[in-house]
């Protein structure tokens, strides 16, 4: 697909597994435990770094900052903006009621949520792809270790969480491959979407979390106030940096293909367990990782040929 994709995909994966280790240095080793305020704080340096960059677009090349009409604003954007805010507040909170393995057997059912999402908004999708979505799904939970911790509760949260992350990327990749793709390139929809978010998870963060964060703010002086702003500046970057390579991938792989990317990343971060801190990886959670890679191996080949087919289709109706 070229260099381009690869490179948005690698971006993806890298700052996919390094999400949580950012995240961790804020809750954990700095005791800031405001996960609301901290996806504020997302969802703001994502729309303040795309505002520079269509800026800069339009200053040095003349490319206008595109201006959503007032239907896709509230049709389009804003429910892609409230299914960003929903799925992350419905996944942070199941780990409230369940354990992260849990949650991560039944996210790994996120991009069969993703199919079904795709087919009944009326989008195009090859059926074939179905069976390496299932391989994926199916070497996520084999390959998921860790103490197995049930909550109906649990259940509903990440469930819900799925589909709105799933109803997420539908509609992303319908803007940005649909009849506002000359409009919504994937630096403009970030900036269109963050505003929204910011303004969501921050009342959120206000009628859960109150004022705290910022009397935490206050209490810190020196040195441990700088590592902490050091901390959140770095994971704001990160997660500015995942959003933006997310957006790519789908515009060039999809809603299902984008979701199969990210099941992807669990083969990466154990390789790095492995590597950084000597973990040890079972006969099953390797024969789970293969059936990962399996799947999306499928996945490219089968969609590649379904393109190839189509372009010929075009060649032939041309003629």
């Amino acid at each position: 697909r070229g260099p381009a994709v690869v490179f948005g995909v690698l971006c993806y994966i890298a700052a996919l597994s390094t999400m949580k280790l950012t995240l961790k240095s804020v809750f954990v080793t700095h005791s800031f435990k405001f996960a609301k305020f901290v996806s504020a704080t997302h969802f703001l340096s994502g729309a303040i770094a795309m505002l520079v960059i269509l800026i800069y677009r339009w200053r040095a090349k003349g490319t206008a900052i595109p201006v959503p009409t007032w239907k896709e604003f509230g049709m389009m954007l804003v429910p892609v903006s409230l299914a960003i805010t929903v799925s992350i507040g419905a996944s942070n909170t199941a780990l409230v009621f369940c354990s992260v393995a849990f949650t991560e057997i039944i996210g790994s059912t996120n991009c069969l949520v993703t199919i079904a999402v795709v087919l009944l908004l009326g989008m195009p999708f090859n059926l074939l792809l179905i069976i390496p979505a299932v391989l994926v799904a199916g070497g996520c939970i084999i390959s998921t270790s860790g103490e197995i911790n049930f909550s109906m509760v649990g259940v509903i949260l990440c469930f819900t969480a799925n589909i709105f992350r799933s109803g997420k990327v539908a509609l992303q990749q319908k803007l940005m491959t649909g009849t506002t793709k000359d409009k919504f390139d994937p630096c403009a929809l970030l900036f269109w979407t963050s505003v929204p978010c910011f303004l969501m998870m921050l009342g959120f963060s206000l009628a859960t979390e109150g004022l705290e964060p910022c009397r935490h703010f206050g209490r810190l002086q020196g040195h441990q106030l700088v590592t902490l702003v050091q901390s959140l500046g770095i994971c704001c970057v990160n997660a500015t940096m995942l959003n933006l390579a997310q957006l790519f991938v789908t515009k060039d792989l999809g809603a299902v293909g984008s979701q199969l990317v990210a099941q992807a990343k669990s083969v990466l971060t154990v390789l790095g367990g492995m590597v950084v801190f000597g973990e040890q990886v079972t006969v099953i959670e390797l024969v789970g990782f293969v059936v990962v890679l399996l799947g999306v191996y499928m996945f490219s080949r089968i969609e590649q040929q379904g393109k190839k087919d189509q372009a010929h289709l075009k060649a032939e109706m041309h003629k």
